[in-house]
């Protein structure tokens, strides 16, 4: 079928708060993870739009959130990286860069991309850094949003026009 001739309605709605960066809308099976500015991480059953769970960064956030479906990641203004499992947060890193991406959660880790084209993973459960590495020769930060998702067990990363792939 044709996509523009198919239907479209209004499934569900909810609140989550002010977003003052680009949204950033983490999926895992059934559950939607969304973040607001001021610190609200809000999962939700994208079936029926039903609150499954809501907690905060305790302050706000300079980029989305990332999520596996069980662990939830943000970044605060105050440059803290913030874990959340079921409401709750489950640990708080102080980050060395200033990023502006959202977190992207996978393999039981957390990776941030930092402004200055950082790459840190951290271990989910306990916050531990596992490691970090850096492009060399490259002193400019970017005040913008990046890219980092995974494709199979490589995680591609990329700001200001360049990718890379980490395995």
């Amino acid at each position: 079928p044709d996509p523009r001739l198919l239907a479209v309605r209004q499934a569900w709605s909810a609140r989550i708060g002010e977003v003052g960066f680009p949204l950033a809308v983490a999926v895992q099976g059934n559950t939607v993870t969304v973040a607001s500015t001021d610190g609200a991480v809000v999962a939700l059953d994208a079936a029926t739009g039903r609150e499954q769970w809501r907690g905060s960064a305790g302050g706000p956030l300079a980029a989305g959130v990332g999520s596996d479906g069980s662990t939830a990641a943000v970044v605060t203004r105050g440059n803290e990286l913030v874990a959340l499992a079921s409401g709750r947060e489950l640990w708080r890193q102080r980050l060395t860069s200033l990023t502006f991406t959202a977190p992207f959660v996978a393999g039981g880790r957390v990776f941030v991309l930092g402004a200055d084209r950082s790459v840190t993973a951290f271990d989910g459960k306990s916050g531990l850094r596992l490691w970090s590495q850096q492009r060399p020769g490259e002193a400019l930060a970017l005040r913008q949003p990046g890219v980092i998702l995974a494709v199979g067990d490589t995680l591609v990363v990329g700001q200001g026009g360049r990718l890379a792939g980490l395995n």
